[in-house]
């Protein structure tokens, strides 16, 4: 009973008390305020920010046909929601997790999806707003496609007189992964270094920096692809370079026809292409003079003369003109041909074997001769020597045979025969006195 009144005066003394007044005021107010809330207002709505948004396609159609998620506009929302006020009362953004509802996604594209949010604990409560409440998803299907690799140094200066062949790339392929539609824009694939050099011979890069153009050579954007970190070892052959004039040989020239008469005739023969671009591993190519083509005989020369050369190859040497055929055409301009008649007279067997003698019996030769009309005007049938060489004959073989004239012009340094011509030749007995 004693200690019901000390405590009876203690509560006394403390009412009395001015700020013990006020605490307690508080207090129960309070304690009302929570006792009317709970009784009129069981349920309260509560607001959570930067919730994080996750796209799930297990169990889901999506997930089934293949397809993955490529990107998210939407990363995460504010959520309002609303529940037993005692309850939601201790949840945390940390309970709670955004879902982007994938229904019906069958096909690869772009879906706009509704955004939900779930608890991870046994509170129950309903979402009153997410915010934003939609997010555009893209899907697609992830695959591992190999692409050839083209190498690229658009700093290294070759130096003059030198070109480059064909530079390679080791390895010369790549795996990138990444979803369907981004792999087929890739056109190609560059391992590219951006050294500075200046080089005159074959030369060694390596560089793990890889570029994807698509087919109008812009630069593609590679963030959502898996592109495995390559050492890329890129050989830069060089070759040496020449321009070389091209050249051809005249044949069965007579020593009448002199340098001079050869000259002016290829003078007037003019070749399609006078010179051919040529690359090759050997400096020897550098000192090269020129690139022969062949041979031509004089006496297959008329007034529409043309023939073509296949260019020559040669091992080691690329032909960077790429030019198969040469055309050789004469230019007859201020040229004319006339017939002439040689007669046996002026046939002349030269080098002929001791110890028989040859008779001609061939009586006359119609000749074609090509020149300046002044020139063919001063030729006379006696300017006509036809030769027949007989070196290396066996005369013991045959009595009679033909040979082909080497056909020359005494005073006339601008003619030539055209066409071909056989004499006729018969083996006698060396006469002895």
């Amino acid at each position: 009973m004693k200690k019901m009144h000390e405590l009876k005066g203690l509560f006394d003394k403390l009412t009395q008390s001015k700020p013990a007044t006020v605490v307690l005021s508080v207090a129960f107010a309070i304690l009302i305020w929570f006792t009317i809330s709970v009784t009129l207002y069981p349920t309260t709505p509560k607001t959570f920010y930067n919730i994080p948004v996750k796209v799930e396609l297990e169990n889901t159609q999506a997930g089934e046909n293949g397809l993955s998620v490529v990107s998210c506009d939407v990363q995460t929302v504010n959520v309002q929601i609303e529940g037993s006020r005692s309850k939601i009362g201790v949840l945390t953004e940390e309970n709670l997790t955004a879902y982007a509802v994938v229904e019906n996604v069958m096909s690869t594209g772009e879906f706009p999806l509704e955004i939900t949010v779930k608890s991870d604990t046994n509170v129950d409560f309903t979402v009153k707003s997410v915010s934003p409440s939609k997010a555009n998803v893209t899907f697609d299907r992830i695959e591992t496609r190999t692409f050839n690799v083209e190498p690229a140094f658009p700093n290294i200066v070759i130096t003059p007189g030198h070109t480059m062949s064909d530079a390679t790339c080791n390895p010369a392929t790549i795996e990138i992964t990444g979803p369907t539609a981004q792999l087929d824009e890739i056109d190609r694939v560059v391992a590219s270094s951006d050294k500075k050099e200046e080089i005159d011979g074959s030369y060694v890069l390596y560089t793990s920096d890889v570029i994807l153009y698509n087919k109008e050579n812009s630069v593609l954007d590679a963030e959502k692809l898996t592109i495995p970190v390559t050492n890329f070892k890129i050989d830069i052959p060089v070759l040496t370079q020449a321009e070389l004039p091209l050249t051809y040989e005249i044949r069965n020239v007579p020593r009448e026809f002199s340098d001079e008469g050869i000259k002016w005739l290829k003078s007037r023969l003019k070749l399609s292409t006078e010179t051919i671009t040529l690359a090759s591993n050997n400096a020897s190519l550098a000192n090269q003079q020129n690139w022969h083509l062949g041979f031509i005989k004089l006496e297959e020369i008329g007034l529409n003369y043309s023939t073509t050369f296949t260019v020559p190859e040669k091992e080691g040497v690329i032909n960077q003109s790429g030019l198969q055929q040469v055309t050789l055409t004469l230019d007859s301009e201020g040229l004319e041909e006339r017939e002439f008649i040689v007669n046996a007279d002026n046939v002349s067997v030269v080098n002929a074997p001791a110890n028989y003698d040859f008779k001609v019996i061939t009586k006359e030769v119609r000749i074609t001769v090509i020149g300046p009309p002044e020139e063919l005007d001063a030729l006379s049938t006696t300017d006509i020597v036809l030769e027949i060489d007989l070196t290396n004959h066996n005369a013991d073989q045959m009595v009679s045979f033909s040979r082909d004239p080497v056909i020359s012009f005494n005073n006339s340094k601008h003619v030539w025969a055209s066409g071909v011509y056989k004499i006729a030749l018969e083996r006698v007995e060396k006469t002895t006195e």
